[in-house]
């Protein structure tokens, strides 16, 4: 049976990345995705050797073949997104706005309008020393994240099945979004990394709602702790009101990201080893 884990996070830069890489080294074999689309940095700190690349389609988009086209200008005129203009050479052309609601080739008179595939991102499959990666990247303003984000995780189902490998960890896109949405979606167990900070609070009660919806079990790792001991006690209250257990805590420590920058993980450090070694045993055995 493979066991899915996400690690996720309700703001950006509280840690999930570097505490995921952590664990990734600690497992003897996995398979691991990256879901933040949008920026993909976990292979930044792993070691990787790409072994393939695929384009990503992720809707249809609307074609028009000028050679049959009448100009009779129906297709602007239902067009919501002003996707569709008269280019330099008079001919009505679609443009990156569009949506592939297909309306103007439905009300097309001459049906000279059709749906073709649109490539809007690439994900990629890589070696790990102890297993498999699968990232991607979107192209910049492109939609359909959470689209992409399901079919990379699809493709490591895939190979875990292939490989004969029981873990996948996912290290999920920031906030609540449809990314968010498509990382968590049929997973064994939540591993949400919480800063200790006014605005990890609320983004976490928000990311707590969203795991509760899916009747998901939930640990969280408090970061960057010791600032303020009272909030450190709020926070504690509101993990156990949303159903959630603290099972580790770091301290707030500057030597975290200039061993970042280094490309060097948690495990480099020898104040925070034994915290991603705990970490990963209680995981597995939950």
């Amino acid at each position: 049976m493979i066991r899915q884990i996400a690690v996720m996070s309700g703001k950006g830069g509280a840690g999930k990345t570097s505490v995921t890489a952590a664990l990734l080294k600690l497992l003897p074999e996995v398979v691991a995705v990256d879901g933040d689309v949008n920026a993909s940095n976990l292979p930044i700190l792993l070691s990787t050797q790409k072994l393939s690349e695929n384009d990503f389609y992720g809707m249809d988009v609307a074609q028009i073949a000028i050679e049959n086209c009448t100009l009779c200008g129906r297709c602007t005129e239902i067009c919501a997104f002003n996707a569709i203009a008269l280019d330099e050479q008079g001919n009505y052309s679609v443009n990156d706005e569009c949506e592939g609601c297909a309306a103007c080739a439905w009300v097309c008179p001459s049906k000279c309008i059709g749906m073709v595939p649109h490539c809007s991102g690439t994900n990629y499959l890589s070696q790990l020393e102890n297993g498999f990666l699968l990232h991607a990247d979107l192209v910049p303003g492109e939609d359909n994240s959470g689209k992409l984000i399901a079919s990379i995780r699809a493709q490591a189902k895939q190979v875990a099945t292939e490989k004969g490998l029981d873990i996948i960890l996912i290290d999920g896109p920031p906030g609540t979004s449809c990314q968010a949405i498509s990382s968590i979606t049929g997973v064994d167990m939540v591993l949400v990394v919480l800063e200790e900070s006014l605005s990890g609070l609320s983004d976490y009660q928000r990311l707590a709602k969203l795991i509760e919806r899916f009747r998901i079990p939930h640990l969280v790792l408090l970061n960057k702790t010791g600032i303020d001991p009272d909030l450190g006690k709020r926070i504690e209250g509101v993990v156990g009101e949303n159903g959630g257990e603290i099972i580790g805590r770091m301290p707030f420590d500057m030597e975290i990201p200039r061993s970042l920058s280094r490309r060097e993980t948690l495990l480099d450090m020898s104040d925070y080893r034994p915290v991603m070694e705990q970490l990963c045993e209680k995981l597995l055995s939950c």
